[in-house]
């Protein structure tokens, strides 16, 4: 292949890449040059997400799965300008937290008659109501998407109750939808929906002061499992010199006066650069052991745990009750609505008694 071709490939793959999305051959002379693309994929410099698309392997390996996702809708808006993204696809367009675990496939909204089939990535679905699109589709960054009430319900319906809630947290956090939006959406929404209950489930357990989609999904666990809802982010202050209070993930406070502070670590907590605030990982996980040893201050329970242990509900059960986190209903359970935010006082009176 001449010099000529090799940099008009690099060139055409760059810029597509630029835009954020996969290159789709298209006009004249296409048919070569997707065929000189498809003579690299088998020889590993590019990759095909989908028929038809084509990235750099290099760029490819180098992004997240969700980003990877991003990259292959917009490519797929390009060669159909008339689909509509739903579900955890157009969650992730908005830029809503969305577990990898939800992101498998590209999830499209259809009139209910007009399914067809599914194959591949896609994945269709007949939640667009004839005579309504208009009110239900909206363009977000130049992909056409439905609603961001639609999206969060559908995501919602679709989903676990953990993963549900970590994308409801987040689109709460991020204000690309409000608490009364969705309330308002689910409520008018037909009751022969399938998931409904569980939308309407979720959302009155979802909490925009959670972090990240970890701690989400975390939470929601736990409520699964019967345990007490925590407070979140609770702020620990510092026993000595200046500075912001330090934070807990999660905190517990129980009718015998027991506070229980958790922690969720993980190395994916860490990873991410808005986390970080231009630190090493070395630096950072120092910080947390360093944030962590000041808890130990307060005569508290500090239960730290990895995310892993979230996905066996009899192992995080475990840990849980080694911690003396209390169930609700139970007599350690403080009454339903009473915050649970320490005397930090009492408790660092408490340590040197």
């Amino acid at each position: 292949m001449s010099r000529i071709v090799e940099e008009r490939i690099a060139d055409l793959l760059s810029r597509s890449e630029g835009e954020g999305s996969c290159y789709v051959p298209r006009g004249e002379g296409s048919g070569a040059i997707r065929r000189a693309l498809q003579r690299r994929v088998a020889a590993g410099t590019v990759v095909s997400p989908a028929p038809g698309l084509f990235v750099s392997s290099r760029t490819w390996s180098g992004l997240k799965k969700n980003d990877q996702m991003l990259l292959v809708v917009r490519g797929l808006q390009t060669m159909h300008p008339n689909w509509v993204f739903c579900g955890p696809t157009a969650a992730l367009v908005y830029g809503i937290d969305v577990s990898f675990s939800l992101t498998d496939n590209v999830h499209l909204a259809v009139a209910p008659g007009e399914r067809g089939s599914d194959h591949g990535l896609v994945r269709r679905h007949g939640v667009l109501v004839p005579g309504d699109v208009d009110l239900e589709v909206e363009q977000h960054d130049g992909i056409r998407v439905t609603s961001p009430e639609k999206t969060v319900f559908d995501c919602l319906r679709w989903a676990d109750f953990p993963h549900g809630l970590g994308v409801v947290d987040s689109a709460l956090r991020s204000g690309v939808v409000r608490r009364s939006e969705l309330e308002e959406h689910f409520q008018r929404a037909s009751s022969r929906l399938s998931g409904k209950e569980l939308a309407l489930t979720t959302l009155s357990w979802a909490d925009p002061r959670s972090e990240n989609g970890g701690e989400s999904i975390a939470r929601g666990r736990m409520l699964s499992l019967g345990y007490v809802c925590p407070e979140l982010q609770v702020e620990v202050p510092r026993v000595a010199g200046e500075g912001r209070p330090y934070r807990a993930d999660f905190c517990w406070v129980r009718s015998d006066g027991l506070v229980i502070l958790g922690e969720l670590d993980g190395d994916g907590k860490y990873l991410e650069e808005e986390l970080m605030g231009g630190r090493s990982l070395g630096e950072v996980l120092s910080d947390e052991n360093i944030r962590g040893s000041r808890f130990t201050l307060y005569d508290v329970s500090l239960m730290r745990f990895r995310f892993g242990v979230t996905d066996d509900p009899v192992a995080f059960a475990s840990v849980l009750d080694e911690y003396g986190v209390p169930k609700r209903g139970s007599d350690l359970a403080l009454p339903d609505g009473t915050p649970m935010i320490p005397n930090w006082a009492a408790l660092r009176r408490a340590a040197h008694e």
